[in-house]
């Protein structure tokens, strides 16, 4: 586990630092036309006919793992990244290789919608991959010179938020807007000079952000945020934050339906209480009592499950399944050790075993799968938020 802390403290060095701050954009309703809408480096280009929609997606009928490679090992260093969709038994049945996009390890570079994955291919080419294994170009992004983008599309493939994020300036200057997948209904929602913050997800109307403050540099960032902010995603006004604003040693894991996992030390710097607690998108705190708070840990969707792997003084890497109420719920034969990477469902977890490789376990039967894809588990089609 200590070479994989290595590679995540390696991959936690390209973050973009993180800073306070957000105003609404005034230019809340699209421009008249003829008005001078917005800097061409923030706009989009028009998708090609290619990328056109011609009949309305499907929502896929099982579900799915998003691997992704690029973020741990050797495979830091390389131009291209690979994305795949692996099934619950973990064999691929889908794949695709991008141009890979050097952006902070916890802000995404896909999206899931119901019916297939996005993802970048370099800095401004958006694709999809299906489980059938079909790709197709959707349209390019227009980026300037040190700007990155993020993005979430939203379930039925209608919208999509993006960030662009101005790697190159002191204040990492970020602008989110939303629009028509395909083009056109451009609404700018909101700047900032002094926070970073990037689209995760959607539910219904309301759009989701992921926030970035110094907290915790060396921890697991794989595509965790610091905090989540929800906002109207017709107005960009700010509706509630969740996990934002703590302390130092305050973690943030994975956003699901229930509510989002976090770590709040809740004492003073002299002497740390720590909570373990599910904060719901209805602004409740339910504290899960453990004897170590979840470092590690990973919400299930159903927000009933936290897979967890055990630090000092428990025990060393071991990898739990907790209830409720903090008590075990892993059956015979569970796996004692490894790192939890997250749910395709409420019933397969994926983790990273001690042997590097990512596996699949299902939590009611304890049987172990194999993952055939390499790289980091980042996310589940249909998504889980």
């Amino acid at each position: 586990m200590l070479a994989l802390a290595g590679g995540i403290f390696a991959a936690c060095l390209q973050a973009p630092s993180a800073l306070p701050q957000v105003s609404t954009a005034p230019s809340a309703v699209p421009p008249t036309a003829g008005s001078s809408a917005r800097p061409s480096s923030l706009g989009v280009a028009t998708p090609s006919p290619s990328a056109t929609a011609t009949a309305k997606p499907q929502p896929v009928s099982g579900r799915y793992g998003v691997v992704i490679t690029g973020l741990i090992g050797p495979a830091l260093q390389a131009s291209s990244y690979t994305v795949a969709l692996v099934g619950a038994d973990g064999r691929t049945a889908a794949s695709a290789t991008a141009a890979r996009v050097l952006i902070g390890p916890e802000i995404s570079t896909v999206s899931a919608s119901a019916s297939r994955l996005y993802f970048l291919d370099g800095p401004s080419r958006l694709r999809s991959l299906t489980p059938d294994g079909a790709s197709a170009m959707v349209r390019d992004f227009a980026v300037g010179p040190g700007e990155r983008v993020a993005f979430a599309v939203s379930p039925d493939d209608l919208r999509i938020a993006v960030a662009v994020i101005d790697v190159a300036a002191p204040t990492n200057s970020v602008r989110v807007y939303v629009e028509d997948l395909g083009g056109g209904g451009h609404r700018d929602l909101l700047t900032s000079q002094t926070r970073v913050m990037w689209p995760v997800g959607w539910r219904g109307s309301q759009l989701v952000l992921g926030t970035r403050e110094d907290r915790c540099p060396v921890c697991d960032t794989f595509y965790f945020p610091s905090g989540y902010v929800v906002v109207d995603s017709s107005t960009g006004s700010t509706l509630f934050e969740v996990c934002t604003g703590g302390a130092e040693q305050d973690l943030t894991r994975n956003a699901t339906p229930a509510g989002v996992l976090c770590v709040k030390n809740r004492g003073t710097q002299d002497r740390l209480t720590v909570d373990t607690v599910v904060a719901g998108w209805d602004g409740s705190e339910r504290v899960v009592p453990m004897s170590c708070w979840a470092q590690g840990g990973s919400l299930s969707p159903n927000g009933e499950l936290i897979a967890d792997i055990e630090y000092p003084p428990c025990r060393q890497g071991h990898l739990r399944l907790l209830d409720r109420s903090g008590r075990s719920a892993a059956p015979p034969g569970f796996p004692e050790d490894g790192w939890p990477g997250g749910w395709i469902d409420d019933r397969h977890l994926v983790y990273r075993a001690t042997n590097y490789r990512l596996m699949v376990v299902d939590i009611v039967t304890a049987k172990v799968s194999p993952v055939e894809a390499e790289g980091t588990f980042v996310a589940s089609l249909p998504p889980n938020l």
